[in-house]
């Protein structure tokens, strides 16, 4: 066993050996521990490695990636039928052309003519463009109008943006027909909107 010796100094001094020994054992115990380090597996560096693959286990216990889940198609937005009391770019069936003409040169955006329950009634709309004048509609829709028997109101409203707002009534108020022509960029657009019975 090496003993100790002293230093001239009179301090001790350790065996060249034991530093030796020493420095071996912490080499080792590095070498031992990046060995360790680098077994880790991938799911040990990144726990969230695995959640992100959820997986199932087969008949033979060995795992397998899930199918993703699928979602049912959404709804369509449009039905596939259109409404029978309703036309888009034409006259739909019923409509009352002679209370309500179509200028010549309209394009038809969209017209209605909806029964109302079981009363010889319908309700009407009608919506197109043309290039005629807000007076020349207002001559057109007011001549059919008494001449059928509508009289011409007031609007209830005193002031508005369009060229063209006036209400036409007829049997005591029961029927009603309100004009609005818009007059913007050079072409005129008409909103025409009521209730009228359909024996007359």
């Amino acid at each position: 066993m090496a003993t100790a010796r002293r230093s001239p100094a009179g301090r001790s001094t350790r065996p060249a050996g034991a530093w030796v020994t020493a420095g071996a054992l912490a080499l080792g115990l590095l070498v031992s521990a990046a060995g360790c380090a680098g077994t880790m597996s991938a799911a040990d560096e990144d726990p969230g490695t695995t959640a992100a693959h959820p997986s199932t286990a087969d008949a033979r216990g060995e795992a397998t990636l899930a199918a993703p889940e699928t979602k049912d198609s959404p709804e369509p937005l449009v039905t596939a039928s259109p409404d029978e009391h309703s036309e888009v770019g034409d006259l739909v069936e019923g409509f009352p052309i002679d209370l309500l003409p179509v200028p010549t040169d309209a394009v038809i955006l969209v017209t209605s003519a909806v029964p109302v329950g079981d009363a010889e009634v319908q309700e009407v709309s009608l919506n197109l463009t043309t290039s005629a004048t807000a007076e020349e509609l207002l001559t057109l829709y007011r001549d059919a109008l008494t001449g059928a028997g509508f009289t011409e109101v007031a609007p209830l409203t005193a002031t508005t943006d369009l060229a063209v707002d006036s209400t036409f009534t007829r049997s005591g108020g029961d029927e009603l027909v309100s004009i609005g022509v818009l007059d913007e960029d050079g072409v005129r657009t008409v909103t025409i909107g009521g209730r009228v019975h359909t024996t007359r």
